[in-house]
C-alpha cells in the first residue's frame, strides 16, 4: 500500500517569496541603476508644480484685479455719465456669474474625485 497522509498529518509548506512577487514591483534605485532617478525626485517635482501653481495663481489674481480696474476706467471714459451705473451693474453681474460658474465647476470636480 502507498502511504497517504491523513488530514492531521498534512503539513503546508510556505511558498517561496519569489512566487508571489509582482513583476510590476519596482525595487528602490541603487547606485548601479542606470535610470538615475532619486526616490525623492517625484516629491520634489510635485512641490515644484504646487509652487508654480501658487505663483501663477497670484499673478492671475493680480491681473484680474487690474483688468477689472481697467474695464471700470474704460466704462467711466466711454459711457455717458447717466448710463454708467447700468453698465457697471451689468459688468459686475457678468463677473459674478462667471465666478459662480467657476466655483460650481470646481466644487463638482472636487466632489467627484474625493
Amino acid at each position: 500500500m502507498t502511504e497517504t497522509p491523513t488530514d492531521t498529518e498534512t503539513t503546508l509548506e510556505a511558498p517561496p517569496d519569489d512566487q508571489y512577487r509582482d513583476e510590476t514591483d519596482e525595487a528602490p534605485p541603487t547606485a548601479e541603476s542606470d535610470d538615475g532617478l532619486d526616490p525623492r525626485s517625484a516629491a520634489i517635482r510635485r512641490y515644484l508644480v504646487w509652487g508654480g501653481l501658487a505663483v501663477c495663481s497670484v499673478v492671475a489674481v493680480v491681473a484680474l484685479i487690474r483688468f477689472y480696474g481697467s474695464v471700470t476706467d474704460a466704462i467711466d471714459l466711454w459711457v455717458d455719465p447717466k448710463y454708467r451705473p447700468l453698465v457697471h451693474a451689468a459688468f459686475n453681474l457678468a463677473v459674478l456669474l462667471t465666478s459662480l460658474i467657476g466655483v460650481s465647476v470646481l466644487v463638482r470636480e472636487l466632489s467627484d474625485r474625493y
